[in-house]
């Protein structure tokens, strides 16, 4: 530990100068995502007319499959709107609403655009009926525009369902309605045609007949009249029935045009952190590789880990002159003194 202590001490001004460059550069970044962010909102309220919950199963909410997992109006509404983010047919009907539709058309990669804008949204459920979609961008515009597009674009959806579902409730009856109603001509136009080609007097075997034709006549549109009745009735019903079953869905609060920067403080907040963590660890790495490559001895320790060593030989301890010739040759001084050039040559012991 003292080695990579002693790595820090000596490389101080390097880590000083990586931690405020990247701490600067973060902390402008964090500071112009927050001032060019907006963020608008709208709150939603859901309730179910039934006053009750929505029952499901799901193995991988819970750690039982067998056990029912409840799931509140509010949590159910956050669910589905999520789903419909993550469809690009969801998100394409919503930038065509918005002053996106532009720049979308002109994307090169619609796709990473579509991400882009997917990342963006944010479906949070508050409680158990409150709902909260929010939408951040730099034009404060825009934000009011995505999240009006998106609310009007579920709602439109909804409802699309709902009527997919009273529709198919009824199209029994309204098969055997178009059934009927074909019968009816058929029969219509046989009675027409016998009356034109019997003119009359009749006699009972002609009157006999006219008779069934106008009977069969008569029961086909008493028939198509019944099963009319029966599509009414039947779309009625299912009408009331999802009415009854669906959810009750109202904006509280409605989405507007942020007239202050809203929304960039997570952010930004992220983007401090990564430079941050990033000084850190160059940092880190700088000290690690600085004791690693080192070969010299920095402390105590590494003298410890030399061990006891014998006397290999005396080296005559030379006194550096300080004329400027001589300065710094330290390999002509010995040599001179290993040659005995050296008038008076003192000695030192010296061990490694």
């Amino acid at each position: 530990m003292e080695r990579y202590l002693y790595t820090a001490r000596r490389y101080l001004w390097v880590i000083t100068v990586i931690l405020a460059i990247l701490a600067i550069s973060g902390s402008l970044s964090a500071f112009t995502e927050y001032v060019t962010t907006y963020e608008s909102s709208a709150t939603i309220w859901i309730a179910r007319n039934s006053q009750s919950v929505l029952q499901t199963i799901d193995s991988a909410t819970t750690d039982q499959p067998t056990l029912p997992n409840f799931q509140t109006p509010a949590n159910e509404y956050a669910e589905v709107l999520s789903q419909f983010v993550q469809t690009q047919a969801f998100l394409r009907e919503v930038i065509d609403r918005s002053s996106l539709k532009e720049g979308f058309a002109g994307a090169a990669d619609q796709v990473a655009y579509l991400e882009d804008i997917r990342k963006r949204f944010r479906v949070q459920a508050l409680g158990m009926n409150l709902v909260k979609v929010s939408f951040r961008a730099s034009s404060p515009q825009l934000t009011f525009e995505m999240v009006s597009a998106t609310l009007a674009v579920r709602d439109e959806r909804t409802l699309k369902d709902q009527l997919g579902a009273t529709s198919s409730s009824s199209l029994f009856y309204q098969r055997e309605f178009d059934g009927a109603q074909i019968e009816a001509i058929r029969a219509q136009k046989q009675l027409d045609d016998f009356n034109s080609t019997h003119p009359g007097p009749w006699n009972a075997a002609d009157d006999y007949k006219q008779r069934q034709l106008r009977l069969a006549s008569d029961l086909a549109q008493i028939r198509t009249q019944d099963l009319k009745t029966r599509v009414d009735r039947a779309s009625i019903a299912s009408a009331l029935l999802q009415l009854s079953q669906g959810p009750n869905v109202e904006v509280i609060d409605h989405p507007e045009v942020p007239k202050l920067p809203s929304g960039g403080l997570r952010p930004a907040a992220f983007l401090l952190g990564v430079a941050l963590s990033g000084g850190v660890a160059l940092a880190g790495l700088v000290v690690v590789l600085g004791t690693l490559l080192q070969a010299s001895i920095a402390s105590e320790a590494d003298l410890g880990r030399l061990g006891a060593a014998t006397l290999f030989a005396t080296i005559p301890h030379v006194a550096r002159r300080r004329s400027k010739g001589a300065r710094g040759e330290i390999r002509a001084a010995l040599a001179a003194a290993a040659f005995g050039r050296t008038s008076q040559p003192q000695t030192a012991e010296a061990g490694t």
